[in-house]
């Protein structure tokens, strides 16, 4: 012929012209050949159906194939049954187990580690001839699976209308096996029969991959729900995906895509450090704090730091996850873990403001002063710059007061003698509807006076206040209500409010005379009618919210943001239920 074999093997550009001439080929003949034989394609990596694949899933010393298939050639030629068996470019690809034809296992024909040898059809057919005809390689029928549909289909015409339609066939085939392999792991599944086990992974794999990422993501979810001891991180719950995709694979472009979904799972779970690699991308930041984590980096002891995290919302009082992973936003939180080093006990409060001990109980009892946390056990829950802020703030508003001028009583004896609290009247105060001394012996809180005459004035009308606060009924703090719906942060309602995208109620307080928002049953109406959270998102469904928001960031909704302003987890109802449809409570109201 005038060229070598070993050339052939090669694929030296001379000898398969020289090959083309020989045999009659023409250039569109010897393309489709070579794309079923694959080409080299850089560094360990070939050409195969116009994809790029790792050479280490097509080149194998280990020469697999359908015997079925070759039987049936063999019959075309009886006088030179060897001459007529082809061998199929999608035997070689790892990940394709079957001919889907003839619903028969590929089962290795040959093994070579010589290449010459390896690639020799004509002759390795000729040895294996006798077995082929006999039916001695055959092995019992299976129907292919829906993976081995897809897979077959993709090589043979490219079509795929799965979600994976646009991923690498390399990537995604592979991704699939790992996948069920967790997925089998986690279900107990015994791996007695490598090859079935290997076959069932593709098939449970590729049900959820081919869904696209809201799949993939509850699968990787419930995959870390099965990793729940103390010490389990991602290499626990993910295993061989998380190894191969951290390793094998973490620098392949084509599975970037599925990397990404796996990290996005790891970040939303674990307790990432800023500065740590996780699938080669490296974290700027930190989205996660278990307790451990901020205790180490706090210096704050892990239960008195649960205290303040539960009672901050960041998560419920028993909730069962092991401290390693009871997480929590570490941006939501930073405040507060910056602030609970700062905070002092009542003595160091009440020394920097310059007031007594009741003095302190009484500004706390009417809201004037509120600790940063309500819990006993907690000795340290005040901020100084509260304190001393209160201070500043009466101060610019008081007279200098002789000690000796009897017509003035301080704010404490004045709540004590009329009953007024200590609210009402710094309240009243505030406002101009009292005048607010200052004696200028006493240094601080201490210090501040009130005409009596003026207390014995206002005593009557806050008495009466008080009573019609009282009478009204089913009105709740805006506080309270975000509680209610899975919203912690302060603020958010009064800005929505007077935004005016939610009614609210104004009322005045009956201690501390000031007007305050509060929320009425008809105003939570109309909220819900409006509005749904992650909370109530999750009780109308009866859906995890991270499934939720996964399928509504697919459906790119965004949360109610009017003029960029962010709200947190609040949706237009009308925009969710546009993808999840209505609720039973909503049809039934």
């Amino acid at each position: 012929m005038g060229f070598s074999f070993k050339r052939i093997v090669s694929q030296e550009k001379q000898a398969i012209i020289d090959l083309a001439e020989c045999g009659g080929l023409t250039a569109e003949q010897i393309n489709e050949l070579l794309s079923w034989t694959g080409e080299a394609a850089g560094d360990v990596q070939i050409k195969f159906r116009n994809e790029i694949i790792g050479s280490r899933s097509l080149r194998n010393a280990a020469i697999r194939g359908c015997p079925v298939c070759l039987r049936n050639d063999a019959d075309s030629d009886l006088k030179i049954p060897a001459r007529a068996m082809t061998m199929r470019g999608d035997w070689q690809f790892r990940e394709v187990s079957m001919c889907v034809e003839h619903e028969h296992l590929l089962v290795q024909l040959w093994e070579r580690s010589n290449l010459s040898e390896r690639y020799d059809n004509s002759a390795r057919l000729t040895e294996i001839l006798p077995d082929i005809l006999s039916g001695k390689l055959d092995v019992p029928c299976e129907r292919p699976s829906q993976y081995d549909l897809w897979l077959d289909q993709r090589l043979e015409t490219s079509r795929d209308p799965t979600w994976l339609s646009d991923k690498s066939v390399y990537a995604a085939s592979i991704f699939c096996r790992l996948l069920g392999a967790e997925l089998l792991r986690a279900d107990d599944t015994p791996d007695d029969d490598l090859a079935s086990t290997t076959r069932v992974a593709q098939a449970k794999g590729f049900a959820v991959a081919h869904q696209g990422e809201i799949a993939i993501e509850d699968a990787l979810q419930s995959l870390a729900a099965h990793a729940n001891g103390r010490g389990d991180e991602a290499k626990k719950a993910f295993g061989q995906l998380y190894s191969d995709l951290n390793t094998l694979y973490l620098d392949k472009q084509a599975f970037a895509p599925f990397r990404r979904i796996l990290r996005d799972c790891i970040l939303s779970i674990w307790p990432v450090a800023a500065g740590e690699a996780v699938l080669g991308i490296v974290q700027h930041e930190r989205k996660l704090h278990s307790i451990h984590t901020a205790s180490k980096e706090t210096g704050i002891g892990p239960f008195l730091l649960e205290q303040f995290l539960v009672h901050a919302g960041a998560f419920k009082v028993n909730d069962p996850r092991p401290l390693a992973r009871r997480t929590f936003s570490a941006e939501m939180y930073a405040e507060l873990l910056a602030e609970i080093p700062t905070l002092v006990g009542p003595i160091e409060m009440r020394k920097a403001m310059g007031a007594t001990l009741p003095q302190l109980k009484s500004l706390e009892a009417d809201g004037v002063l509120v600790p940063r946390i309500d819990i006993s056990t907690i000795k340290s829950p005040w901020r100084i710059g509260d304190g001393l802020e209160l201070v500043e703030e009466l101060d610019a508003l008081a007279c200098s007061v002789s000690s000796s001028d009897d017509r003035w009583e301080t704010v404490q004896m004045a709540k004590k003698r009329s009953n007024v609290g200590v609210g009402a009247i710094i309240a009243a105060a505030r406002s101009g509807q009292l005048q607010l001394g200052r004696y200028s012996d006493v240094v601080g809180y201490a210090g501040f006076c009130v005409l009596k005459f003026e207390i014995d004035t206002i005593a009557p009308l806050k008495h009466q206040q008080r009573k019609s606060f009282a009478a009204q009924k089913g009105h709740v703090s805006p506080a309270a209500f975000g509680r209610s719906v899975g919203i912690r942060e302060s603020g958010w309602f009064e800005t929505l409010f007077h935004g005016g995208h939610t009614p609210a109620t104004r009322l005045p307080h009956p201690k501390t005379g000031r007007e305050l928002t509060f929320v009425s049953v008809s105003d939570a109406a109309a909220f819900h009618k409006r509005f749904l959270t992650g909370a109530t998102m999750e009780k109308e469904y009866g859906v995890h919210r991270r499934s939720l928001f996964a399928k509504l960031r697919a459906a790119r909704v965004d949360s109610f943001r009017p003029e960029h302003q962010d709200f947190g987890q609040i949706y237009l109802r009308k925009d969710v239920e546009a993808i999840l449809g209505t609720t039973i409570t909503q049809d039934s109201s």
